[in-house]
């Protein structure tokens, strides 16, 4: 083929028409400018099908990370509820028959007094953010994302200045309490459990238990409220993710 246009190119030099080459010479330029063209389209569909790839992996990731943290969210709160309700349930023996101090205590050990351990699935939000790869994410969605990552990191320092509170009034509590397990321990243990001064001790006990206690049920009343918001956050971008999803499968 290009020695066939060699061959004409040579032949209208030679026979002097001018006009002629001139318009074989604009032709090839055109021929040669539609074939950059074509290239530059085929590359172009070929960087866009990658794009849609990576497009579409990120959207099973995201979507796989965020069902997990529903998941989690999910369960937290209900836990805390059930904690909450527990809570309520002891505050309410006060306002029925005198209290024993031993019963107000075997009470207070029945309530779930250890926090919950937070952790999020953030990997491929911040791996998208790092790489700059997030820019292959819609805006509305990549906006919500960063919000999420937001509420996320707003829960975790919530949540460690809560434990860290309440785990310093445990610590202090244990002075006087001892293991949680000691006092059954000490069942069979009456001497002993004289010269510890547990039964002495009963009043510091209750009262750094009641704290303990109220500090996390307080904290956790906050943190559900954030956890509830993330939830709803959570909700809105997985069914935008799943909208985008469905789109590479007509």
């Amino acid at each position: 083929m290009l020695r066939f246009f060699r061959q004409l190119r040579q032949r209208l030099l030679t026979e002097n028409k001018f006009s002629k080459y001139l318009l074989y010479a604009i032709g090839e330029i055109l021929l040669v400018v539609i074939g950059i063209l074509i290239a530059l389209q085929l590359d172009q569909n070929a960087e866009k099908k990658q794009q849609d790839k990576t497009r579409h992996e990120y959207y099973i990731q995201l979507l796989e990370d965020l069902k997990k943290d529903r998941k989690f969210t999910v369960e937290t709160i209900a836990r805390f509820e059930a904690d909450e309700k527990a809570y309520n349930e002891y505050l309410e023996l006060y306002a029925g028959p005198p209290l024993a101090p031993q019963k107000v205590y075997e009470h207070l050990m029945t309530l779930n007094i250890y926090s919950t351990a937070f952790s999020f699935n953030s990997n491929t939000i911040e791996s998208l953010r790092s790489s700059g790869e997030i820019i292959l994410i819609p805006l509305d969605i990549r906006n919500r994302l960063i919000n999420l990552l937001r509420l996320q990191d707003n829960i975790l320092k919530e949540v460690q200045y809560n434990d860290t509170g309440k785990n310093n009034m445990i610590q202090e509590l244990g002075i006087y309490r001892g293991a949680s397990t000691l006092e059954n321990r000490l069942q069979g243990q009456p001497e002993l459990r004289k010269y510890l001064k547990f039964d002495e001790n009963l009043p510091k006990i209750i009262l750094g238990l009641e704290s303990a206690i109220r500090w996390k049920n307080y904290s956790e009343t906050s943190s559900k409220n954030i956890l509830q918001l993330m939830l709803d956050e959570i909700e809105v971008i997985i069914q935008m993710l799943e909208q985008e999803i469905e789109k590479f499968n007509p």
